[in-house]
C-alpha cells in the first residue's frame, strides 16, 4: 500500500457507542480503592489532553468512564469507609458537576461530526478509493482517535513516523504536566483553558482577553517544547544497530593425562625457639625524692633557766626489812 495515499476515515462513533465503550470494564473489589481513585484521576487528565488535541470522541468516553467510576463503583468498594480514602473521594466528587457540564458540551460536537461524515460519505460514494481491510476497519471503529474527518496514514508503512510522534507527544504531555504542577494550576483551570470557549465556536476567532490568553499559552507551550527538544538533542547519543557476536572456537578433543601431577614438596618449618619473658619490674618503686627530710636536732640555748625550779634531792630512807613467815605460831598463856 502506498503511504502517500490517504485512507478514507471511518465513521465517527456516536454518543451511544461511546457510552457503551465507557461502561465496558470490570470493577474488581480485590484491587485497593486507592488504585481506582488514581485511575479516575488519570482518566480526567487524559480527557483534558484529548480535548486539547481536538479528539472529542475519546474525551467524551474518558469523562463518562470517570463519572461512572466516581458515582457508581468506588462508593461500593469495601475500603471506601477509610478516612484517607473518603478524603480522596471527596475531591473527586466535587469535580463531578464540572465533568457533567463538559459531557453536555461535547455531545453536540460528536453528533455534528457524525452528520458531517455521513454527508461526505454520500457525496464521495461514487469516487471512493480502495476499501481498507476488514480487520483494520474493525479496529478503527473501536478507537475514537481513528474516527472523524482526518487523514489516516498506514502505520505499517510509517513506523518511524509513528514512533517519533508518540515520543514527542509523551514528552510534551510530561513537560506540560510538570509545568502546571509547578505553577500551582488546578485541573479545573486546565480543562477550562483547553476548551477555549464555547463548543459551537471552537474554530471561530476569539477577541479581547481570551485571544491574548490563548497566544500567551501557545508561546509558553512552544518555549517548553523547544527547551525539551534541545535537552533531548544534547542528551541523545546515537547507538549502533549492529551487534557483534562473540567468536566461538571450534570443538576439539580433550587431552587427558593419566598421570597425576606430583605435588611440590615444601620445606619443613624450623622449630620454635623459646622466648624468655622480660624481667618483671616492681609495680611501685619508692623514690628517694618523695621521702620527707629528717628533723634537725635540738640545740641547747646558753643561759636558759627554767621558770619552775627543779626539786632538790632528798636523803635516802633506810630500807624496811622484809617480813618473814613463821612456821609455827607461839603458844598463848593459859
Amino acid at each position: 500500500m502506498d503511504s502517500r495515499i490517504a485512507m478514507r476515515p471511518t465513521r465517527p462513533q456516536t454518543v451511544k457507542e461511546l457510552v457503551a465503550q465507557a461502561e465496558n470494564f470490570k470493577f474488581n473489589t480485590n484491587i485497593p480503592v486507592k488504585h481506582w481513585t488514581r485511575a479516575a484521576e488519570t482518566l480526567y487528565q487524559e480527557a483534558s489532553f484529548a480535548v486539547s488535541d481536538g479528539d472529542f470522541g475519546r474525551a467524551y468516553m474518558m469523562l463518562y468512564r470517570h463519572s461512572v467510576l466516581v458515582l457508581q463503583y468506588i462508593p461500593t468498594h469495601p475500603q471506601f469507609k477509610d478516612p484517607e480514602n473518603k478524603k480522596v473521594y471527596k475531591t473527586l466528587s466535587r469535580r463531578i458537576p464540572r465533568v457533567i457540564q463538559d459531557l453536555e458540551q461535547l455531545k453536540p460536537e460528536i453528533e455534528n461530526a457524525v452528520k458531517e461524515w455521513e454527508r461526505m460519505a454520500l457525496s464521495s460514494k461514487a469516487n471512493a478509493g480502495p476499501e481498507p481491510s476488514s480487520r483494520y476497519e474493525q479496529f478503527a471503529a473501536r478507537d475514537p482517535s481513528l474516527t472523524g474527518n482526518a487523514k489516516i496514514l498506514d502505520a505499517f508503512d510509517n513506523q518511524d513516523l509513528a514512533v517519533d510522534l508518540a515520543q514527542k507527544e509523551l514528552m510534551r504531555r510530561d513537560t506540560a504536566r510538570r509545568a502546571t504542577r509547578q505553577a500551582g494550576i488546578t485541573d479545573e483551570d486546565i480543562m477550562s483553558r483547553r476548551r477555549g470557549g464555547r463548543w459551537d465556536q471552537w474554530d471561530g476567532a476569539r477577541m479581547g482577553d481570551d485571544e491574548d490568553l490563548r497566544r500567551q499559552m501557545e508561546a509558553t507551550r512552544h518555549a517548553l517544547d523547544s527547551a525539551q527538544e534541545r535537552r533531548t538533542d544534547d542528551d541523545y547519543r546515537p547507538t549502533s544497530h549492529t551487534y557483534s557476536y562473540p567468536s566461538i572456537s571450534r570443538p576439539r578433543a580433550v587431552d587427558y593425562e593419566g598421570q597425576t601431577p606430583i605435588p611440590s614438596i615444601q620445606p619443613s618449618r624450623p622449630p620454635k625457639e623459646p622466648v624468655a619473658p622480660p624481667p618483671k619490674e616492681p609495680l611501685h618503686t619508692p623514690s628517694l625524692q618523695s621521702l620527707p627530710p629528717a628533723l634537725p636536732q635540738k640545740v641547747p640555748l646558753p643561759g636558759y633557766a627554767p621558770l619552775i625550779p627543779s626539786p632538790s634531792p632528798q636523803p635516802a630512807r633506810p630500807e624496811v626489812p622484809r617480813k618473814e613467815a613463821l612456821d609455827t605460831l607461839p603458844a598463848l598463856p593459859q
